[in-house]
């Protein structure tokens, strides 16, 4: 007899509860000490259920990890510093870019912890790690330039170096966020005395 056919909406829920069932294994068990026979049982499937929808285990952390990456850069692309007309307004920005991606943040927790413990678990994975930083560089630079142009970024400073330097400070914040000890406020804390040491450091001062 002929296997039912299934649909492309339940493809997509079967994906997403092979997804949702692999982070939890990854979790608790790591991405090395973790096989496609522990989510498969959590799952209570079949192997072959799983390499229907995936390649491997890498395929399956990888895809966890790049539609992550995906918000946080949505939310960074989306950040309009050409329509501030004022400083204020620039910082404005600034300050909504950190809420929006804080709140990203708190939420996916967990699936972040993971992805900081396992960057160089694979070489795949920290090629991906490395290609997200090179994007998230990008839509600095793109703040920064529109800031410079404005008027409201000091017109000496050398973008790409300043750039990367936020973006480096944005990373191990995200970073100590994951800390179990650290409080889930903090995030925002820390972004807020980024924006504080940019306001008084690359921003020129009022008289």
């Amino acid at each position: 007899m002929a296997r039912p056919e299934v649909s492309a909406e339940q493809k997509q829920v079967k994906r997403e509860a092979i997804l949702k069932v692999a982070l939890e294994v990854f979790a608790e068990k790591g991405y090395h000490a973790t096989g496609i026979a522990d989510i498969a049982s959590r799952l209570e499937a079949g192997h072959g259920t799983i390499y229907r929808y995936f390649k491997n285990k890498l395929d399956i952390f990888l895809t966890l990890y790049e539609s992550l990456n995906a918000e946080f850069l949505a939310v960074a692309w989306g950040t309009r510093p050409d329509l501030a007309e004022t400083r204020e307004e620039y910082i404005a920005v600034m300050h909504k870019f950190c809420i929006d991606f804080s709140q990203i943040f708190l939420r996916e927790i967990n699936r972040i912890r993971i992805f900081f413990e396992e960057v160089y678990a694979d070489p795949e994975i920290r090629k991906s790690f490395e290609a997200a930083q090179a994007e998230f560089l990008d839509t600095t630079i793109r703040f920064l330039t529109i800031g410079r142009e404005k008027g409201f970024v000091r017109p000496e400073l050398h973008i790409p170096s300043t750039a990367r330097l936020m973006n480096a400070m944005v990373f191990d914040t995200m970073r100590a966020g994951t800390e179990p000890e650290s409080a889930s406020s903090n995030i925002l804390l820390l972004a807020t005395t980024l924006i504080d040491l940019f306001a008084r450091g690359a921003m020129p001062q009022l008289k």
